[in-house]
């Protein structure tokens, strides 16, 4: 850990990963600018000095607060790839689509919220370094869900369309899932006529 002093005690443990996971949620919600020692303080109901123990600064918590959410959007992407793994391969448009977004679009936190603390994070040199470790993880999850679906393309590349359609959509006030839908449906569509040319 970053110069942070680690917890002896399983109630020292619990107490340190209660301040963590709530860093992680504001992060989530609001941005790097939203999380203090003293506003996650009051979220947890610890005292300050609690905060200065277990953390060397704001910026170690802030990078701990990164990397638990980098692996929650993973996490999410390994569950997708797993069903699909179990199953038969998926050659359905459609459901290809269906899998794709729930590898990459979140359910359980507000979309704006959600790219509006993407940006933000840029400007947070802790939350970014985190981030970007994490992405590894996250590529090599929808890369497995794209084999199960027999769709040949780049994880980076299907997670830049997603994100842009997303950002483009809220920009716009258009429906996300809908606007991605329709690119991801324009991208297949393109990687058939690829490989349709391709054949002898």
């Amino acid at each position: 850990m970053s110069g942070a002093r680690r917890a002896k005690t399983p109630k020292g443990q619990d107490r340190r990963q209660q301040i963590v996971d709530a860093a992680a949620e504001m992060l989530r919600v609001g941005g790097p600018g939203v999380v203090s020692h003293r506003s996650v303080a009051r979220q947890v109901g610890c005292s300050l000095s609690a905060m200065t123990y277990y953390f060397s600064g704001l910026e170690d918590l802030l990078e701990e607060a990164g990397r638990i959410n980098i692996a929650r959007w993973a996490r999410r992407a390994e569950g997708v790839a797993e069903s699909l793994e179990l199953g038969e391969k998926v050659s359905d448009r459609a459901a290809i689509v269906d899998h794709i977004l729930a590898a990459t679009l979140p359910v359980d936190e507000i979309l704006l919220g959600h790219y509006q603390q993407l940006v933000a994070a840029g400007a947070s040199d802790p939350v970014s370094r985190a981030y970007r470790t994490g992405r590894d993880r996250l590529n090599a999850a929808l890369s497995r869900v794209l084999d199960s679906c027999q769709v040949d393309c780049e994880p980076a590349l299907v997670i830049g369309l997603v994100d842009g359609a997303a950002v483009s959509a809220l920009s716009e006030g258009r429906d996300v899932r809908a606007t991605a839908t329709t690119l991801l449906e324009m991208m297949l569509d393109k990687l058939e006529a690829m490989k349709s040319a391709a054949r002898p």
